[in-house]
């Protein structure tokens, strides 16, 4: 699956989410299934919640938050992403 620096996404309409300290629950009602992300994916859940955003977007406000390498996260970002259009929790735009 291609993804570039500048294709927007946002969260699905398919998904609940609740988010508990540093940790979030997704529940996909669709089809019954949870999910669940770390504090970096809940961060980034976060900014999705906001607003649609380009990797480009997530990837300036987890390197503002986090100490991380540029690369790792920006990879981490797209595994991230890729995960969750996968499981249809996340559109492009």
């Amino acid at each position: 699956m291609k993804i570039n620096l500048t294709q927007v996404f946002r969260l699905s309409a398919q998904q609940v989410s609740s988010t508990l300290e540093n940790e979030t629950v997704i529940l996909d009602y669709e089809r019954g299934i949870y999910y669940t992300l770390d504090e970096v994916g809940t961060f980034i859940w976060k900014m999705l919640q906001q607003k649609p955003m380009t990797i480009a977007e997530l990837k300036s406000g987890v390197l503002a938050e986090y100490d991380t390498d540029e690369a790792i996260c920006e990879n981490d970002i797209y595994e991230l992403l890729k995960a969750l259009l996968h499981e249809k929790l996340l559109e492009k735009v």
